[in-house]
């Protein structure tokens, strides 16, 4: 039997009553706990649940352990469910959670007729969490259409319309473990109300991981407020201010060589390099130091003021990989060497910087943003990094080459494995991946990027040319200047010459033909000659022509 929306007379009034429920407790620590796997990962202390406004959501009580207290602030639900609704009425007889206020857009199902029934007066009092969420013209929208945010999402938009200054999350997964839904097991008594959907792991098609980073990207840029993570949610990182964001600004006064921008460049990639040196001198007077193995790259950069380039021996890929591409790309370890700067931020030469980035300067941390592209994933990518080196991390990367694997037979994949739980996420801005733009247009706002890295074909590759990337590729060439381009020019043309070389596509000289025998033939006659041979050559059948045609060659008329 469906539910049945709520209706108001009068509905400023109703949500003047929702404001006035918390409007004593802004100040004070909002903790909302999803019902992800990291959730497991928290225990709130007795003080801080006193302190603090709990949000709980759907099937929490089916907890092991009462992690976040037995009393509940605002309990949220958003489809109908009798099952939930007859199991919330069974613990509040227990007097297992004692829930303060319920939440819902909804009327129950059976109360069409009743208003108010047995499991309807068990869930008093009863507001609605959308129509606070819909007095923001762009949050409402999101509730207009399908898939929705998920009820996480909707409780941070809610706490955040309400003012709460720190809102404080565990368990918003966003499904990140496709083998598990939730940080328990769902026991059979409760799976007879739920379809497999709703406790199998990963997004069911009622709901969308990119729906939830946008509509998380459009409260995180409408309210001011301190979002913080207190347990590992990777995907949620990047939105995060603390937990998986928690920055430490750098105490410690520079004692050796100071900052420095880094980047890898031999062959083509030198290209790149002119383009990022040319951004980055727009927007900052930090230097960039380019790493090579190629003899060539110090000539071809050396007209640009704010490059300096050092020369390392490659580093061999340990991983065996079955691309090509990745045969040298272990050779950007080389960076962890550089024990005599203070800071150092890593940028692939295949990326330029609209925006300056100096910021990343300011922390002791090891930073880089996720690795967002075709799929939102919850890597970092290796594109950008930023760390502060040291002899004890140079010799945990280089210790860590045989001990570790790499899941993409690369460099990425192998410092995801090395720091994949302890490096911080920064905001997509910060790296953002040429396909992020093309296969998830609203999680990003091209005005507020940072860094957009050319992942896949290069832009320098006058032989590919892909219609999506136009744009972001005649951007890229607005960075180029004349001495720039006279450098690729002459690097494309050798690299386009050897590559049709070695695909065996050089053109080979034509092998004569008889035709080409008979037209060199006529060529050589007068032109009364050559007239009577051709009106021959067209009015006689084959079968005739070419007797005869033999028979006057050996008479030597022709």
């Amino acid at each position: 039997m469906a539910s049945f929306p709520k209706n108001y007379t009068s509905l400023p009034s109703q949500i003047e009553t929702v404001f006035e429920l918390f409007k004593d407790r802004l100040d004070k620590p909002c903790y909302i706990a999803g019902n992800g796997p990291s959730v497991n990962e928290v225990s709130l202390s007795d003080d801080e649940i006193a302190d603090g406004t709990v949000f709980r959501a759907n099937w929490f009580f089916l907890e092991e352990e009462k992690r976040f207290g037995d009393r509940v602030d605002g309990f949220f639900w958003s489809v109908e469910n009798k099952g939930l609704r007859n199991a919330i009425q069974e613990i509040q007889a227990r007097d297992q959670y004692t829930i303060k206020a319920f939440f819902q857009p909804f009327l129950p199902s059976d109360a069409k007729d009743r208003v108010v029934n047995g499991t309807a007066a068990a869930m008093l009092p009863n507001y609605d969490h959308w129509a606070v969420i819909a007095t923001n013209p762009t949050l409402a929208r999101f509730l207009m259409g399908r898939p929705l945010p998920t009820q996480g999402m909707q409780m941070i938009a809610f706490a955040a319309i309400l003012g709460f200054n720190k809102i404080y999350l565990a368990g918003i997964d966003l499904y990140e473990q496709a083998a598990s839904r939730y940080a328990w097991n769902v026991p059979e008594d409760s799976r007879k109300h739920l379809q497999e959907k709703d406790y199998k792991g990963g997004y069911e098609s009622n709901h969308d991981l990119e729906v939830d980073l946008m509509f998380l990207r459009a409260v995180r840029e409408q309210y001011k407020f301190e979002l913080i993570g207190l347990s590992q949610m990777n995907v949620m990182a990047p939105y995060l201010d603390g937990s998986e964001r928690r920055f430490t600004t750098r105490q410690t006064p520079a004692t050796k060589g100071g900052n420095i921008y880094v980047t890898l460049a031999d062959g083509r990639y030198s290209i790149g390099a002119m383009a990022l040196a040319r951004s980055l001198a727009k927007v900052s007077d930090v230097p960039l130091l380019v790493l090579h193995s190629d003899p060539y790259t110090p000539r071809a950069l050396a007209h640009l003021p704010n490059v300096q380039t050092r020369y390392v021996e490659k580093l061999a890929n340990p991983h065996n990989p079955s691309q090509t591409r990745f045969l040298d790309t272990f050779t950007k370890l080389r960076v962890f060497d550089l024990l005599e700067y203070d800071r150092i931020t890593f940028i692939d030469a295949d990326c330029i910087i609209l925006k300056n980035i100096d910021d990343l300067f300011q922390y002791e941390e090891m930073l880089a943003a996720p690795d967002w592209g075709i799929e939102i994933t919850s890597d970092f990518n290796s594109g950008l990094f930023s760390f502060t080196p040291s002899a004890d991390l140079q010799n945990r990367v280089f210790r860590s080459l045989l001990s570790h694997e790499s899941s993409d037979g690369g460099d990425q994949g192998f410092l995801n494995s090395v720091f994949g739980q302890e490096m911080k996420r920064l905001p997509p801005e910060y790296n953002m991946l040429k396909r992020l733009v093309v296969h998830h247009p609203n999680l990003v706002n091209m005005a507020d990027v940072k860094v957009i890295h050319f992942v896949g074909d290069k832009p320098w590759d006058v032989h590919v040319k892909k219609a999506e990337f136009t744009q972001l590729e005649s951007l890229w060439s607005t960075f180029l200047e004349v001495k720039d381009w006279q450098h690729e020019f002459w690097m494309n043309k050798t690299f386009v010459s050897r590559r049709w070389q070695k695909q065996g596509t050089r053109l080979e000289k034509p092998q004569p033909t008889p035709a080409d025998g008979f037209q060199k033939r006529l060529n050589s006659y007068g032109s009364v000659k050559r007239h009577v041979v051709r009106l021959g050559d067209r009015m006689l059948p084959p079968s005739i022509a070419k007797p005869i045609d033999r028979f006057l060659k050996k008479a030597g008329i022709l």
